[in-house]
C-alpha cells in the first residue's frame, strides 16, 4: 500500500459497483472510508462474492435519509468528511438533501464526486442504464460483429477507477489552495475515453470504423490447439518476432516477409496458423514459443490461475474474514512498493456493523445513539445477520 490518503475521510453513499470500487481504491491508498447504506442495504449484497470484492477497507453505517434525524446524522458526517461520493440518478441526491450545494454549505472544502450513467446534465440525464448500455452508446459494443456482451463490467469498473483518480487529484488541488471541487463523472464518458485509439483511427480513415483495432493483423489473435484449448499470439508489426514464429512453425519461406506483405496476405497467414496450431497441445506451443521469445500466452480459466508461475510469484490473492465469519477472496492492488510490511485492510463490513463507532465519532452520546436506533434513523445490524 502507498499510504498517501491516510489523513482523509471519505463518506460513500454509493451502491452496486462503480462507487464502491472507487472508495475501495481510495481505501487501498489509506483513506478512511465510511460506507453509508440505505435501510434496504446495498443491492450488491445479494451477490456476496461481488460485494466483498469491492468493499474491503470500509466501515459501515445504515442511515435512513428520509428521516429528519437520519439527515442530521448525515450532516454531521459531511462536516467531518473530506470526500463525498454519490451514485444516485441526477436529482435524487437533492431530494435527499445530500447534493453538492447542500454538502458545500456544510463544508466549503468538500470534494464531492457524482457518478452517473450520462452525467448530471444533458439529454440523457434522466435515462436509466446499466453497464451494457454505456458500452453500447460509447461505441465499444459496436467494435465486434455481431456485438457481444463482454465478460467484464468494463464501464462500472473503469468509472470507479477514473473517479478515484479524479478524487485524488482534487484532494491534491485542495491541499495547495484550500478549495473543494465538484466532480461530474459520466460512465459513458469513461468508455469514450477507453475508445480513444479507435476513435482517432476512424477519424483519420472512416473505412476502419468497423474494423477491430489490430484486428487486421494475421498474427495477433487467438488460435485453437489440438487439445481444444486456445493460445494467444501477440505479434503486432515486429519483424523479429515474426521471423522467430516462422522458425518455430517451420515456415522458413515466409520469415523474411515485411509487415506490409504480411497484411496483404492476411487470409493466407491466418489459415496457415490455424492449421499449424491445431497439430500440438496448448502447453507444447506455449513452451516452444516462450523458448523462442515469441509473445504468446495460454488462455486460462479462472480456476487455473493459481497454477501459473507468474501468479504464484506475484501472489495477488488473499482471504479476508469478516466479523460474521464469512470468508472472501480478494485481489491485491496491482502495484508493489519497497514497503516491506503492510497491514491487512478491514474486511468487507456487515451491514450497519460500525454504527455506534461512527455515531460516537460524530459526537453523539450513548443515549442519543440508542434513540437514533429506536427511531429507525440509524439501523444497527447484528453480526451474522
Amino acid at each position: 500500500m502507498i499510504p498517501a490518503l491516510t489523513d482523509y475521510l471519505v463518506v460513500d453513499l454509493t451502491t452496486q459497483l462503480p462507487g464502491p470500487y472507487c472508495s475501495m481504491l481510495l481505501a487501498d491508498f489509506g483513506a478512511r472510508v465510511i460506507k453509508v447504506e440505505p435501510p434496504g442495504g446495498d443491492p450488491l449484497r445479494g451477490f456476496p462474492p461481488a460485494f466483498a470484492s469491492v468493499n474491503r477497507g470500509k466501515r459501515d453505517i445504515v442511515i435512513d435519509l428520509k428521516k429528519e434525524a437520519g439527515r442530521e446524522v448525515m450532516s454531521r458526517l459531511i462536516k467531518r468528511a473530506d470526500v463525498v461520493l454519490e451514485g444516485f440518478r441526477p436529482g435524487v441526491a437533492e431530494r435527499l438533501g445530500v447534493d453538492y450545494p447542500s454538502a458545500r454549505r456544510l463544508n466549503s472544502a468538500i470534494v464531492y464526486c457524482s457518478i452517473s450513467g450520462f452525467g448530471q446534465e444533458g439529454p440523457y440525464r434522466n435515462r436509466s442504464g446499466h453497464d451494457i448500455n454505456y458500452l453500447a452508446i460509447g461505441g465499444l459494443l459496436g467494435r465486434t460483429d455481431p456485438p457481444a456482451v463482454p465478460p467484464v463490467l468494463i464501464s462500472d469498473l473503469s468509472s470507479g477507477l477514473y473517479a478515484a483518480l479524479a478524487v485524488s487529484a482534487a484532494l491534491m488541488h485542495r491541499t495547495g489552495t484550500g478549495e473543494g471541487r465538484f466532480i461530474d463523472l459520466s460512465m459513458t464518458d469513461c468508455i469514450l475515453s477507453w475508445m480513444a485509439l479507435d476513435i482517432a483511427a476512424a477519424a483519420q480513415d472512416p473505412g476502419t470504423a468497423r474494423e477491430q483495432f489490430l484486428g487486421n493483423i494475421p498474427h495477433y489473435g487467438v488460435f485453437e490447439t489440438s487439445d481444444a484449448r486456445y493460445i494467444s499470439l501477440g505479434i503486432v508489426h515486429e519483424d523479429h518476432f515474426w521471423a522467430r514464429l516462422c522458425d518455430v512453425l517451420g515456415l522458413e519461406d515466409w520469415r523474411d516477409w515485411p509487415a506490409g506483405k504480411r497484411l496483404e496476405r492476411t487470409a493466407e497467414i491466418r489459415e496457415k496458423l490455424r492449421t499449424v496450431f491445431a497439430t500440438a497441445t496448448c502447453r507444447e506451443w506455449d513452451r516452444r514459443l516462450v523458448e523462442a521469445d515469441v509473445p504468446c500466452a495460454a488462455i486460462y480459466n479462472l480456476d487455473e490461475l493459481p497454477d501459473d508461475p507468474y501468479i504464484q510469484y506475484r501472489n495477488p490473492f488473499y482471504n479476508l474474514v469478516a466479523s460474521d465469519r464469512s470468508v472472501s477472496r480478494q485481489v491485491k492492488a496491482p502495484f508493489r512498493t519497497d514497503q516491506t510490511h503492510s497491514e491487512s485492510p478491514l474486511p468487507p463490513p456487515v451491514k450497519g456493523e460500525h454504527a455506534r463507532t461512527v455515531l460516537s465519532e460524530c459526537g453523539y452520546a450513548d443515549d442519543e445513539i440508542e434513540e437514533l436506533i429506536q427511531q429507525g434513523a440509524v439501523h444497527e445490524s447484528q453480526i451474522g445477520e
